[in-house]
């Protein structure tokens, strides 16, 4: 058993590691996607503990001296960006989710009040009173769903496509010629 993820990358020229190739369906080798979203696509369900290596086959032609450096340097940057991005993201997920949560609490508050204030409505019959009061308390808690949803859910996936940058910023790249 290798001790990294090895991953193949066949690429028609350099430009397709960040652009995807036109679409033709009927190629015998049909490239949806940039290279670069087939290695996030190919690490996404692996369990990022072991380092990572990539090669990455290009025609014969289009390799020169100094190419693997380049490219190396440009997925960093490419990852940097996408990092900082993310961590932008999540900073609004944060304030989105507390925003949130701070409405969800005011308005379940309301709702325990005017829960008190029905089950006290003497004028109502005890049945309607019980469950409209029951049912104020259920409004009131169905509307923390979102609030922590948000702050208990929706980072992850944030915070997995920044663990995924990570381990493409720190990959090995091996270049070879096709053809």
């Amino acid at each position: 058993m290798a001790d990294y993820d090895e991953l193949t990358l066949n690429l028609a020229g350099v430009r397709e590691l960040f652009e995807p190739p036109p679409f033709d369906p009927f190629a015998a080798e049909a490239r949806f996607g940039s290279g670069f979203d087939r290695l996030m696509d190919d690490l996404k369900p692996k369990a990022l503990i072991r380092p990572v290596r990539a090669t990455i086959t290009l025609p014969a032609d289009q390799i020169e001296d100094g190419l693997e450096h380049r490219l190396r340097a440009a997925l960093k940057r490419y990852c940097e960006h996408k990092i900082e991005q993310n961590r932008r993201e999540l900073s609004s997920l944060r304030w989105k989710g507390l925003k949130a949560l701070q409405n969800g609490l005011i308005f379940l508050a309301i709702c325990l009040l005017l829960s008190t204030a029905l089950e006290g409505a003497e004028f109502l019959p005890q049945f309607l009173r019980r469950f409209l009061s029951e049912g104020v308390i259920i409004v009131g808690w169905v509307s923390l769903w979102h609030p922590v949803e948000v702050l208990l859910y929706e980072w992850w996936p944030p915070s997995r496509e920044n663990r995924l940058y990570e381990r493409i910023q720190h990959m090995d790249i091996v270049l070879k010629a096709r053809g």
